[in-house]
């Protein structure tokens, strides 16, 4: 099981490897969300460590995050799948 820590919030919770973090983060933190389509920005997220842990970028987030003069170390929350280990998140 992969693990999430909203920094913020100082909450952790599980998520299957692999898994959309989108429910397991709706379900565990205060966290805003949209569109839940990656079209809207809203859930835009710091990840402050374990990057090397998460998905790759999707079509939506590649096509939005540039537009939005995202850092970096920006990904949008319903998009992310945790692969496998410790994820820590900020908004």
């Amino acid at each position: 099981m992969a693990k999430i820590t909203i920094k913020n919030e100082i909450v952790t919770f599980q998520v299957p490897d692999g898994e959309k973090a989108l429910e397991y983060i709706k379900k565990n933190s205060n966290m805003l969300f949209g569109c839940e389509q990656g079209y809207c920005g809203t859930c835009l997220c710091s990840v402050v460590s374990g990057m090397e842990n998460l998905s790759k970028k999707t079509d939506e987030e590649q096509a939005l995050l540039p537009r939005m003069n995202a850092n970096p170390n920006q990904r949008l929350g319903c998009q992310m799948r945790v692969i496998k280990g410790e994820v820590v998140l900020e908004y």
